[in-house]
């Protein structure tokens, strides 16, 4: 995640950055909500992250495929779906449980 990545999510927990002779001071960032809000956006952007790779990890077995015999096919087709299920477990860890 970037520093401007960051920024932008912090903006949209709330917070404002202000600039007055070239020094920046962040308002509204003192509450707990802020903070709520804000550390809920980062884990939601950083699991959205590291679902996506698994997917196209997964997604890049239909490479493989191509130049595997048809004996192991099974092998190639196991560890894609596992890649899919293991991003969404990681998408799911951001369900709020009743």
């Amino acid at each position: 995640m970037t520093r401007d990545d960051i920024i932008r999510l912090a903006r949209e927990a709330g917070g404002a950055d202000i600039t007055v002779n070239g020094f920046t001071s962040w308002v509204g960032t003192q509450s707990p909500e802020f903070l709520e809000r804000c550390a809920a956006l980062v884990a939601a952007a950083e699991r959205e992250a590291c679902a996506k790779v698994a997917e196209d990890r997964s997604v890049g077995w239909g490479e493989v495929e191509r130049v595997v015999h048809t004996k192991n096919r099974h092998a190639v087709d196991a560890a894609r779906y596992e890649g899919l299920a293991i991003a969404g477990e990681i998408r799911l860890r951001g369900e709020v449980k009743p």
